[in-house]
């Protein structure tokens, strides 16, 4: 039975990983807290979701993220940028405005009730190896989730806008003087970040077969901030290892001790953690300034 709870636990923890990924770029570059990172990507969700029934879904889908990632560079350029240098306080309270708009946005357009969701391009199916039933559709998470995972850590290595962000990351002002265009790579991760996340929410749908107007907040900002925090934040290895982490005890406080009150248990190891680890497990390293 642990075995099957593992397997579980590393599906959903892929999918929770893509959530935090987009978050976790743009605290490494401005490091400032995003929440209005779920109820932006859940719009591209909602978008996805309308045009299953006439369009092709991989068509769809990228229109979903071409949303998200539109929207996202707006919000960046409008609510973001003219805040960058006011403190933390105010473009918090600007992310959590946003917040808000998007998800009275989805209430107004779709309505406030649950959907049955399906993105009808996966099989299903499943794979009885020892005893342990791995579901096709578990497989085709993990494996894109993964896929895009090493997609993306590539394209920061090796890639010039890459560079560019790790350069932003560790010095806005010398990065602008070297030449790098500062708010197009800036407004460049947010896009990505909600992309990603459009993705991310579209496979947790599908896993769990549902979507809302919630999604983005309960299961996009909340287990994305959960995860970075856990992992390291401004570490995209820590939020990987963190979304994993978060996965693993969901997974396994459901089976073992309560599916009921799972999150009060998950928020409890969590706090107790952060009290002991409050950097995280993989806290990000920064550029030392002398």
């Amino acid at each position: 039975m642990f075995l099957q709870h593992l397997i579980n636990a590393l599906s959903v923890g892929a999918v929770y990983a893509l959530l935090a990924i987009g978050y976790n770029m743009v605290y490494g570059v401005l490091e400032k807290l995003n929440f209005a990172h779920g109820d932006v990507y859940a719009v591209g969700c909602f978008v996805t979701f309308s045009l299953l029934g006439g369009m092709n879904p991989i068509l769809a889908i990228l229109i979903g993220c071409c949303v998200g990632f539109i929207l996202n560079v707006g919000v960046e350029r409008f609510a973001y940028r003219p805040l960058r240098n006011s403190g933390r306080v105010a473009p918090t309270i600007s992310a959590v405005g946003i917040a808000y708009i998007m998800r009275n946005v989805i209430q107004l357009i779709w309505g406030a009730e649950t959907f049955s969701f399906d993105l009808g391009i996966f099989k299903a199916g499943s794979i009885d190896v020892g005893g342990v039933v791995i579901g096709t559709l578990q497989i085709y998470l993990f494996i894109i989730a993964v896929a895009l995972m090493v997609i993306i850590s590539l394209a920061l290595k090796y890639t010039k806008w890459g560079q560019g962000i790790i350069c932003i990351s560790q010095n806005i002002e010398t990065a602008a003087l070297m030449g790098i265009p500062v708010n197009r790579v800036i407004a460049i991760v947010y896009g990505l970040g909600a992309a990603l996340g459009v993705i991310g929410g579209l496979l947790f749908c599908q896993y769990y077969q549902f979507i809302f107007m919630g999604i983005g907040f309960a299961y996009g900002t909340m287990k994305a901030w959960m995860a970075s925090i856990w992992g390291g934040i401004g570490s995209l290895k820590g939020a990987i290892v963190g979304a994993m982490v978060l996965g693993l005890a969901e997974t396994m406080v459901s089976a073992y001790i309560s599916s009921t009150y799972r999150d009060a248990f998950v928020w409890a190891i969590f706090i107790a953690f952060i009290i002991i680890r409050p950097q995280g497990m993989f806290p990000a390293q920064g550029a030392e300034k002398i």
